[in-house]
């Protein structure tokens, strides 16, 4: 459910859409299509997450639970269910290690979809929505508690495969 307050809301879309040299470009976007292409690596970067690995992370394959999963990592993250994939916003400096197989740095050079702030559940009309929508300007996941939900949901599955 969005609590947000409609001024929060657009301080929140100002932020994202200002990822562009030209920000009325998001919000053309977002009135056309309620999907936004942004620029990653200046403002934010992303973390592209199988949905395999939230679910791991989770224990059942459920919304429910991902959704309260990815509220661990404190910020924002998109859920794109048509693909089965989840981006989490992050701070945009890449991180020291590699991810492993479930989870891909996207920063600088790469762009993401970005849902129309406000969209908090799936859509037939716009499949990508906020799971967790963004709080506040710059409010982004934390690195070091998505990187614990990457080992842990990695562990869970590299169990799997050798049993």
């Amino acid at each position: 459910m969005n609590t947000a307050t409609t001024a929060e809301r657009e301080a929140v879309a100002t932020w994202l859409a200002d990822s562009l040299n030209q920000p009325g470009d998001a919000r053309r976007q977002w009135t056309d299509g309620h999907v936004a292409l942004l620029a990653l690596g200046r403002r934010f970067s992303a973390v592209r997450l199988t949905a395999e690995l939230v679910y791991a992370v989770a224990i059942i394959e459920d919304m429910a639970m991902a959704t309260t999963v990815l509220h661990m990592m404190g910020g924002p993250v998109i859920h794109d269910p048509r693909n089965r994939r989840f981006y989490a916003l992050v701070p945009s400096s890449p991180p020291g290690q590699s991810l492993g197989p479930y989870a891909t740095y996207l920063g600088l050079g790469n762009y993401v979809g970005v849902p129309r702030v406000g969209d908090t559940e799936p859509n037939e009309a716009h499949a990508s929505y906020w799971a967790v929508p963004m709080k506040a300007p710059g409010a982004l996941c934390d690195p070091i508690r998505l990187n614990s939900m990457v080992k842990a949901g990695t562990a869970v599955l590299d169990s799997e495969t050798k049993s």
